[in-house]
């Protein structure tokens, strides 16, 4: 039942995703389909400004052609006779004039090209065609000259070049606002699922964290009240020898529990920064030295071995020297978790741009590049499949990340899933500006 629960949830958050993604989807196609709409209906408008206007012209040629003198030079040296008679009819200089004027009223004042045409000889008599001679005599944008000159039907007809980038302009202050809204919209959705999503990663992180901590304290406690038991015993307790012993093992498994509760509650002051480091200069191989004599014996009962090449040529630094061992023995505990069969752990040391490195390495179950972004983070635990023997809080890398970085340093890792990982410490030979050093007598 248990275990049905988050997989419940599971697919309850999975359901809310497809769910808003498909409305999203929608609005979007509905956004989209408003702005070729809204497109289409300029276009429209466009088109119905242009022969509202061109039916003017013809109006105003129409009504003001009794008051027109004949102006036989409208034709030009090269004009026919029947070429002619056409444009002393129509008075092509008078129709630019009035085309112009008219245009300007409707605020139609992009560039254009006119002409008075015949669709069926496909002739152009006057205007300024420019380039655009056939676009001129399309249909889209003409109206019947027929009152000014019925013996053939003529045509007035306009081309505009850039419709099409007027049209845009008209729209595109809208249509840029809409994408804005709608890329907030994405935006604040696709951040909003990233956020269900960390916050799904970490309650499972924090689920299991719970697990593991009943898990890691059930054994201590279970052996203490076990101890307990055996020393209300009376037989026990007429015996100093077995006294002892139980005495013993209750304060090895407090030691244990004072460890564990210690290395939780530390996470709460890193996380708020209450840490006070106290800086001391000392020899950092001496220091890592006894952190490998303590390891060794644990890593010889798994079977394993441990060597050392120290390298660096000044290893004396000044740090913390408590959170410095600290840090080296999460290390060589990593080390000693994920090992395949028996663990193979080497400790090297460096010199470089004026820090001091520390490395441990391990022939493990290596950590994939997918996982290795994540090592560093709170209650983050490296995926073991189905085998789940590994022990921990997930809280030993995220504590080094700190403790390196408040010294002014790093951590780096590099790792080859199946072989190897490689974890190194970066610390300042001399501390970080803001912390002192104590001297120590």
């Amino acid at each position: 039942m248990q275990d049905y629960i988050p997989e419940m949830r599971k697919r309850t958050v999975f359901l809310l995703i497809a769910v808003t993604s498909l409305a999203l989807a929608g609005i979007i196609f509905i956004q989209l389909y408003w702005v070729r709409n809204a497109l289409r209906l300029q276009e429209e408008q466009f088109d119905n400004k242009i022969q509202l206007t061109l039916k003017s012209v013809v109006n105003r040629m129409f009504a003001g052609r009794d008051s027109l003198a004949a102006d036989s030079s409208v034709c030009g040296p090269d004009c026919d006779r029947y070429t002619a008679q056409v444009l002393l009819a129509i008075n092509p200089l008078h129709l630019d004039s009035i085309m112009r004027d008219e245009f300007g009223s409707m605020e139609l004042s992009g560039e254009y090209y006119w002409g008075v045409y015949n669709p069926a000889t496909e002739r152009i008599f006057a205007g300024i065609p420019g380039d655009y001679s056939h676009q001129l005599m399309q249909p889209q944008h003409s109206v019947s000259m027929s009152c000014l000159y019925s013996r053939e039907p003529l045509m007035l007809g306009a081309y505009f070049p850039y419709e099409h980038n007027m049209l845009w302009v008209s729209i595109f202050p809208y249509m840029m606002l809409a994408f804005l809204l709608l890329a907030v919209v994405i935006f604040t959705f696709t951040f909003t699922i990233h956020l269900i999503l960390k916050q799904k990663k970490l309650s499972e992180m924090k689920s299991d964290f719970v697990n593991n901590m009943t898990h890691e304290f059930k054994t201590p406690i279970a052996t203490i009240s076990l101890a307990t038991d055996m020393l209300l015993n009376k037989e026990v307790a007429e015996s100093p020898a077995k006294t002892r012993r139980y005495a013993t093992i209750i304060q090895d498994e407090n030691r244990r529990l004072k460890k564990q509760v210690e290395q939780i509650l530390q996470i709460a002051v890193l996380d708020k920064g209450e840490y006070n480091l106290k800086i001391s200069a000392f020899d950092a191989h001496e220091a890592i030295l006894s952190c490998i004599a303590r390891f060794e014996l644990t890593v010889r009962d798994m079977g394993g071995m441990i060597t050392h090449s120290f390298e660096a040529e000044d290893p004396e630094i000044k740090a913390d020297y408590h959170h410095f061992t600290n840090m080296v023995n999460n290390l060589l505990d990593n080390a000693a978790k994920y090992a395949r069969d028996y663990p193979e752990v080497r400790v090297s040391t460096g010199n470089q741009d004026g820090m001091f490195f520390v490395k441990v390495q391990d022939r493990g179950i290596g950590i994939s590049r997918e996982n290795m972004k994540h090592v560093f983070k709170n209650l983050y635990r490296v995926p073991t499949g189905n085998v789940h023997d590994v022990k921990g809080f997930g809280l030993g890398l995220y504590y080094v990340k700190a403790m390196a970085e408040a010294h002014g340093g790093y951590v780096k890792v590099d790792s080859e899933l199946n072989n190897w990982t490689v974890f190194t410490i970066y610390i300042p030979k001399e501390p970080a500006a803001g912390l002192s050093i104590e001297h120590h007598v």
